[in-house]
């Protein structure tokens, strides 16, 4: 069996050696591993460093992140897909443990949790596996996407029926995705934490936020009830499920809210 890791990167040298060490951590004699950059004109020596790791280099301008993540997965050995960012560190075992449940249930998608981490490595929480009872119209209440992309992996069959993502969608390409594959099939859920996700001030989260949120709108209104009561009623049910499941994360969550208060109470003496 072969497992492909694609990592979209542009200017991405800061942590690529880490993402890069920590795949290569995951091999195993039991499957193959497939780990391919599609770089979109990097000029800080992305493409050298990934060079000197001997991967597969797919270089040439593109329509953003999920066509670099589309064109990486078409071109690719793959039986299983996964995708890795290049600021991201994948857990060591992950490999395995996607590897064991695949070849015991073969689900058509597996999702698994993350780790939140900072800029410096410093850990933000952890982030579970959605519930196995996540549908698309659930999903979609929720305005924001808790199946990491980092962390899920799909058959090339899947994936390919599916059709890639959607690169009409810049910011919340991964959320459509996978409200779209939650209408053909469930996944199959993995507990543990696969991957950690570095948080930083250049994820397209944080610098694309309001078009990220225009998009999330649109997944609501195309997958989502249209009862603005059963959208509020799943809305708070995942929040209050995401928040007991996920004890860190609140923590994180709780620390920062209070520090935001008293921040904003501070008296301002200039």
């Amino acid at each position: 069996m072969i497992i492909t890791i694609v990592t979209p990167t542009l200017n991405g040298a800061a942590y690529l050696r880490d993402c890069i060490a920590s795949v290569k951590r995951n091999h195993h004699e039991s499957f193959e591993v497939d780990h391919v950059i599609v770089d979109a004109g990097s000029t800080d020596g992305t493409v050298e460093i990934a060079k000197a790791y001997g991967l597969r280099i797919i270089q040439g301008k593109d329509q953003g992140i999920f066509d670099a993540i589309n064109k990486g997965s078409f071109d690719s050995r793959g039986d299983l897909l996964g995708f890795l960012g290049s600021d991201d560190i994948m857990l060591d075992g992950a490999l395995r443990a996607i590897a064991n449940l695949y070849r015991s249930s073969r689900p058509d998608w597996i999702v698994g949790g993350i780790r939140w981490i900072g800029e410096k490595g410093e850990s933000l929480g952890s982030l579970a596996a959605p519930p196995v009872w996540m549908t698309p119209r659930i999903h979609a209440c929720l305005g924001w996407n808790p199946i990491m992309h980092m962390s899920t992996y799909f058959s090339r069959a899947f994936f390919t029926e599916l059709g890639g993502f959607d690169i009409a969608y810049k910011d919340a390409g991964d959320y459509e995705m996978f409200a779209r594959a939650l209408s053909r099939r469930p996944y199959g859920r993995l507990p543990q934490e696969l991957t950690c996700f570095r948080r930083t001030r250049v994820n397209n989260s944080v610098v694309n936020a309001e078009r990220a949120r225009r998009e999330a709108q649109a997944v609501l209104s195309t997958f989502g009830p249209r009862s603005p009561i059963e959208r509020r009623f799943w809305r708070q049910a995942l929040k209050v499920w995401f928040n007991l499941r996920n004890p860190s994360w609140l923590a994180v969550k709780a620390s920062s809210a209070l520090r935001l208060r008293l921040d904003a109470a501070a008296p301002n003496y200039f």
